[in-house]
């Protein structure tokens, strides 16, 4: 019996898309999250009067991080531009929050870092890779 051919990078997309996955069920988990409570006085002051707007703008976006997630083990060429977008906005954004939780931000945009990494160089077609 032949051994199976193992496609180059495939734990760094799998990596990618279940990361990926998690965002998306975490982004859609804080929408529900917002969308279920109502404004109080601190929330009026972080979100402007506006939690219910946030909370459909996390669910919309947790939907189309989600859908990318499972779109990259297809290896499909806009998911993968969808995850790098969205990984390089999670990196950007959790620099913001170093001073205040330095190794949760550390950690989180080490993996939004290999996130890209995975995309960028094993994220394409199978057919590009020519061994």
């Amino acid at each position: 019996m032949a051994d199976p051919v193992v496609r180059r990078g495939t734990g760094w997309v799998a990596f990618s898309g279940i990361i990926l996955i998690l965002a998306g069920l975490l982004d859609i988990v804080n929408g529900l999250w917002a969308l279920d409570h109502k404004d109080t006085p601190g929330d009026a002051l972080l979100y402007e009067n506006n939690l219910e707007t946030w909370g459909w703008f996390y669910v919309i976006v947790g939907i189309v991080v989600l859908v990318a997630g499972f779109a990259v083990f297809q290896r499909k060429p806009w998911a993968v531009t969808v995850g790098v977008i969205v990984a390089v906005l999670g990196a950007v954004t959790n620099m913001f929050w170093i001073f205040q939780y330095p190794l949760a931000s550390i950690t989180l945009v080490v993996i939004y870092v290999l996130v890209i990494y995975a995309l960028v160089v094993y994220g394409g077609r199978d057919d590009q890779y020519a061994d």
